[in-house]
């Protein structure tokens, strides 16, 4: 009888972890005062997701529409994500920045009516990262060359101008950057990324 996938799965992330050192998928307990059991990760189903790439999936605090803001001839870096031409961050847009527009525009819309809540409250919008690398990748990365490079926002985040909330569509995993460094004749040593 043949493992399905999904065992075969397992049987190589146990051999895996095994070969690695890691003692306590062998019934032996780490000793009572290591809190981690690799310097990397807190836990094992964190190794495990990380291992396979798997990222919880973000959960705004309000449905930003960026087909509505898309379609209105706003670019990603006017108002929301204007220090990604600056440097590393494209910045997420604070209630300040919203109510620069929205003082005045679409102020019956309910998710409008809510930033004027938070604006009056004083609470600024938690928005919830939907790219990064994990701090195990050891990337560096920055936006600012990609932007003077003419390098579309939609390369790496998808077509934002189709989404509501945004979604990660595209996989940057080291392939990806290596194949996209290539086509474009930019540099694909470790440095560039790797620090």
């Amino acid at each position: 009888m043949q493992p399905d996938n999904c065992t075969r799965i397992v049987l190589l992330t146990s051999a895996a972890l095994l070969a690695a050192g890691c003692s306590w998928l062998d019934g032996r307990r780490p000793s009572s005062d290591a809190s981690v059991f690799t310097p990397a990760h807190r836990t094992t189903a964190g190794a495990v997701r990380d291992f396979f790439g798997v990222r919880p999936e973000a959960k705004q605090p309000i449905a930003f529409p960026h087909v509505v803001h898309v379609a209105k001839g706003m670019t990603c870096t006017d108002y929301c994500h204007e220090s990604a031409s600056k440097g590393p961050i494209a910045g997420l847009p604070s209630v300040k920045a919203c109510m620069i527009c929205h003082d005045a525009i679409a102020t019956d819309r309910p998710i409008v009516q809510q930033l004027a809540d938070h604006q009056k409250r004083g609470v600024d919008i938690a928005w919830q990262r939907v790219y990064g690398y994990t701090a195990e990748a050891h990337v560096r990365f920055s936006h600012a060359p990609h932007v003077r490079a003419n390098v579309e926002c939609s390369t790496c985040h998808g077509n934002v101008s189709q989404q509501t909330v945004a979604e990660r569509v595209v996989d940057l995993n080291m392939g990806f950057c290596v194949n996209c460094h290539r086509s474009r004749n930019a540099p694909n040593d470790r440095l560039t990324c790797h620090f």
